[in-house]
């Protein structure tokens, strides 16, 4: 059974009286044309706000479930081809593909990792969890080998997406690198006091240097609420950019993010060069409050939810993502961007 289908069989076992109660007849629209699919008094919810409002994650959903679709339905074809029950054919590829882990492997792991394994296993000798060890292993190996086997069907097969992320209409306005005219912006929407913001760095540095001049990286403020540091080091950041030190700012907050109370983000502006009481007037007197919350009100609307995140020529990727990913979604645009 699917996972549609399983799905669906759950939402049937719903006692109706907890379901919203449904419109019998054929839904009707508002003048746009939308969906009218809720009311709160004559107020009309439309399938078009619903979508508004669950911004990327409905792309996410979209994207996943159609991976799904295509790998059980290539998957089927092949297993159908060779005779077999798509999870007999399955297990027959992996085990010719990827032999069991031997008892070797297995005790070398163990005695490797034995300090990183839980209690369950680690207070054990090895005789005890053998097994264990051997199934798990052979198990992780064989999860690889099935997505690199996937990606042989679905190119055999000749699979084509053609569903595309949603573009969103981001503003790259804040401290930036890189040319005005590059044909791929990134817009970071970031927290200095945010780790992953702080990992991501390094990502970006690499993005930069392979790109060159294609490439413009802008960043924006959205500080987290529960950081106790972000909203200032925020500030902080704007006001080293009023003197053209953002990008040395940038970086020490983020090497330094157990460090970013006030008087701590003073002394490093003048360990930085900037103008020491020029900074702190700026800091104090919270003369960039209101362009971080724009800053922050901005991601909000664009879909933000955490940090980081970014925007691609107006693509969303969200979190903390590896240099592959930025290299897909870069190479697409600028491809795209030639192909005009």
């Amino acid at each position: 059974m699917t996972r549609i289908a399983i799905l669906v069989g759950l939402v049937a076992l719903v006692p109706a009286c907890n379901r919203p109660q449904r419109v019998p007849a054929s839904p009707p629209t508002d003048p746009g044309g939308s969906m009218v699919v809720a009311y709160i008094g004559n107020r009309a919810i439309t399938l078009a706000e619903v979508d508004r409002a669950a911004g990327h994650d409905l792309y996410e959903l979209r994207e996943r479930t159609l991976e799904n679709l295509i790998n059980e339905q290539v998957l089927a074809a092949a297993a159908k081809r060779a005779g077999l029950e798509p999870e007999a054919f399955v297990r027959r590829e992996m085990e010719a593909r990827v032999p069991q882990v031997t008892e070797e492997e297995a005790a070398r792991f163990f005695a490797q990792n034995k300090d990183r394994l839980g209690p369950q296993l680690a207070s054990k000798p090895f005789a005890e969890v053998r097994q264990t060890i051997i199934e798990g292993l052979t198990g992780e190996k064989r999860q690889e080998a099935l997505a690199a086997f996937l990606e042989e069907l679905r190119s055999k097969a000749g699979v084509r997406v053609l569903l595309e992320a949603p573009r969103v209409q981001v503003a790259a306005t804040g401290p930036s690198r890189g040319p005005k005219d590059a044909k791929v912006t990134i817009v970071e929407f970031s927290d200095f006091q945010c780790p992953y913001c702080a990992r991501a760095r390094a990502t970006l540095d690499q993005v930069m240097k392979e790109y060159g001049n294609k490439v413009r990286l802008v960043y924006r403020d959205f500080p987290l609420a529960f950081h106790e540091h972000a909203q200032k080091a925020a500030e902080a950041g704007q006001c080293a950019h009023d003197q053209g030190k953002f990008w040395e700012m940038h970086d020490w907050m983020f090497d330094h993010q157990k460090s970013l109370a006030v008087s701590e983000l003073k002394s490093a502006a003048r360990k930085l060069g900037l103008q020491g009481e020029a900074f702190d007037r700026c800091l104090d007197s919270g003369q960039h409050a209101a362009l971080v919350a724009e800053s922050l009100k901005a991601g909000q609307q664009a879909g933000v939810r955490g940090t980081p995140a970014f925007f691609i020529n107006g693509r969303f990727l969200h979190g903390l993502q590896p240099f592959e990913t930025f290299k897909k979604e870069i190479d697409r645009a600028l491809a795209s961007s030639e192909g005009r």
